[in-house]
């Protein structure tokens, strides 16, 4: 790797934005998570007595169901399910999106895990067809199509919870995670807002604008729910008007290694032999591609081998070998050649969409305001 000034705990380099260092030369990543995280121990009794408690509120309200589980066949997304379903015995909805890049894989672990467990299940689908021409237009405007995925998710997770009344949504996702979604400055925006903003002034804008039809009461929504963080107001309070999202790791966690033992074994899922990450998506090494193009100094595992760093699941030597040996690895990724032949991109004009590419001018300068005032006072 080159020379750079790097976190001599977990490896982030200088080169990313947003990153600052202690006098120790340790970024603020790793404070971030030693302020929340350092004392799990201290406070895991409380942090499950309070996931009790929103569990307890929302069976209460004795809706159709007590919770909704977005589902994709990831790992997370299993074991969120086998949570709510096994564990807590909730009455449990589940969606799935395929947008056309639902992995064959994903499809056979979701299907093992609803036999496996009581929930109900939609499933929404997208024309792949219509999904490219939507991750093209991304591409284009912003170098990345994960937001318009996001946004898609969302709005089939939105439709599903409203029309049912269900009082919480649980993901599998938590600010402990090593994904980059918990980076600042690197994480994937989708919210209605900066997607409306993307697709203004195009053709694409009457077919989809649907997926950001509850951009009003979504906003209000993640405003309540973040004035009760910082006030460190109980989410119960709110849930009887207003769904509450939240992230199950941010209350139940253990390490990714012993879940698998327990997904494979309660609910029926599988690796099929081959990475545990990201084996939902048909095109999952591209947004990891296209951060090596936008990050100098990083490689495809960069990020999320930091955050397994600051976990205690890998060491650092480990991590280094691993951005060793994908250092010397240039070619373009499977699926990043096979999208870009679909969609007909060049690998060059991607390379140029990635690089000049600047979100923020399609960011609603209140939701960055009001997201910034939230990370900065938010209490675990």
């Amino acid at each position: 790797m080159t020379e750079v000034r790097r976190c001599p705990r977990c490896l982030l380099p200088e080169t990313v934005g947003n990153i600052h260092f202690d006098a120790n030369g340790v970024c603020n990543h790793c404070l971030d998570y030693d302020r929340g995280f350092s004392n799990w121990e201290e406070i895991k009794d409380r942090k499950a007595k309070e996931f009790q408690d929103i569990l307890n509120q929302a069976k209460k309200l004795n809706r159709p169901y007590d919770c909704f589980v977005p589902l994709s066949g990831g790992k997370d997304s299993t074991y969120t399910l086998y949570l709510a379903t096994k564990v807590y015995g909730l009455r449990t909805l589940a969606v799935t999106l395929d947008n056309g890049y639902l992995s064959r894989l994903a499809k056979e672990n979701i299907k093992n895990a609803l036999e496996h467990c009581d929930a109900d299940h939609f499933f929404y689908n997208i024309n792949k067809k219509n999904s490219s021409a939507l991750f093209k237009e991304f591409v284009l405007k912003s170098g990345n199509f994960c937001n318009a995925c996001m946004r898609g998710i969302n709005y089939a997770i939105e439709i599903s919870a409203k029309s049912f009344k269900i009082p919480l949504i649980i993901k599998g996702s938590g600010r402990r995670v090593p994904y980059i979604s918990q980076l600042k400055g690197i994480s994937t925006l989708n919210t209605p807002s900066y997607y409306l903003n993307i697709l203004k002034n195009s053709k694409l804008l009457n077919q989809f604008k649907h997926m950001a039809r509850f951009k009003t009461s979504l906003e209000f929504q993640k405003t309540m729910g973040g004035i009760c963080d910082i006030l460190n107001i109980p989410r119960i309070s709110l849930m009887k008007y207003v769904p509450q999202h939240i992230g199950m790791y941010d209350y139940i966690y253990l390490p990714y290694t012993e879940i698998l033992d327990v997904i494979k074994r309660e609910m029926g899922w599988s690796d099929f032999g081959g990475t545990v990450e990201h084996l939902d998506c048909d095109l999952h090494d591209v947004p990891f591609h296209k951060n090596t193009l936008k990050v100098p100094n990083i490689t495809k595992s960069t990020f999320h081998n930091s955050g397994l760093i600051r976990q205690g699941i890998l060491t650092k030597e480990e991590a280094l070998n691993i951005e060793a040996k994908d250092s010397a690895d240039s070619s373009i990724p499977k699926d990043l050649a096979s999208f870009l032949q679909e969609t007909g991109i060049t690998y060059d004009e991607y390379v140029n969409y990635v690089k000049s590419s600047d979100n923020k001018r399609f960011e609603n300068r209140f939701e960055k305001l009001a997201r910034d005032i939230y990370h900065r006072l938010r209490k675990f």
